[in-house]
């Protein structure tokens, strides 16, 4: 019985690595206030307006789950882990994808030590072969009183991926 519990584990991992696909890369997000109806003060931009780091993907067939961790630097430095899950369908040589799940951000400095909570995610690529680049927008909900999207801080920057 262990042995053929086994072999279905097993042949379940082929059969979703057959069809699955694995994007590694980078990307670099601007803390941006556009898109909640607040102005950009392009005198006041500053290296702590900016995220950099690792973005990781699977998609298999319509569906992607994604690990993207940034690093901000400013007055308070932090590392932030987003994982969203979701969708992402190709049309011709254009991905559009959203998905949503949590996000934890441990800070270093003054301010608290972790904070948990929740995002939702839009993007757009261009694939090219094994290289895809596009734009993403995250947005960070905030979730104290329900959601309130005016007061909720967003993310938009690019990627680029390898896929393997």
């Amino acid at each position: 019985m262990k042995k053929l519990i086994f072999l279905v584990i097993v042949l379940t991992c082929f059969s979703f690595a057959a069809f699955a696909q694995l994007g590694v890369g980078g990307a670099a997000l601007f803390k941006s206030p556009v898109l909640i109806a607040q102005p950009i003060d392009t005198d006041k931009l500053a290296i702590n307006q900016f995220s950099f780091g690792g973005d990781l993907r699977l998609k298999i067939s319509e569906f992607q789950v994604e690990a993207l961790l940034l690093y901000s630097a400013g007055n308070y430095n932090s590392i932030t882990a987003y994982f969203d899950a979701g969708i992402a369908i190709d049309v011709a040589m254009i991905r559009l994808s959203a998905g949503a799940g949590p996000n934890f951000t441990g800070n270093f400095g003054r301010s608290p030590a972790t904070q948990i909570g929740l995002n939702a995610k839009i993007g757009a690529e261009i694939v090219l072969e094994q290289i895809s680049a596009g734009l993403s927008y995250i947005m960070v909900l905030n979730i104290d009183d329900g959601i309130d999207i005016a007061t909720s801080s967003g993310l938009l920057g690019a990627t680029v991926l390898f896929w393997l």
